[in-house]
């Protein structure tokens, strides 16, 4: 038994800076990645010295249908685009 070098298609999704064997996998990666790129989640913080006990902020979390709006309109821009 030998190895084979073979070619196969990948798709490249930028802003998430990674390859994917699926377009959907490179889509859904290329999505999610444009939202936090725009909305970036904000840690908690339960420090003490400033008091403050901020519990984060996330739009995936915190407000999601408003998430799975933008999700579903970047999906269908990034498909027809490809």
């Amino acid at each position: 038994m030998r190895i084979v070098a073979q070619q196969t298609t990948v798709y490249l999704a930028p802003t998430a800076g990674r390859r994917f064997l699926t377009k959907a996998a490179a889509i859904n990666k290329e999505a999610r990645a444009i939202i936090k790129k725009h909305f970036p989640d904000e840690l908690s913080c339960h420090d003490e010295e400033c008091g403050c006990h901020s519990p984060g902020w996330s739009l995936e979390v915190d407000q999601p249908e408003r998430f799975k709006r933008y999700y579903r309109m970047l999906t269908a821009v990034l498909k027809r685009g490809i």
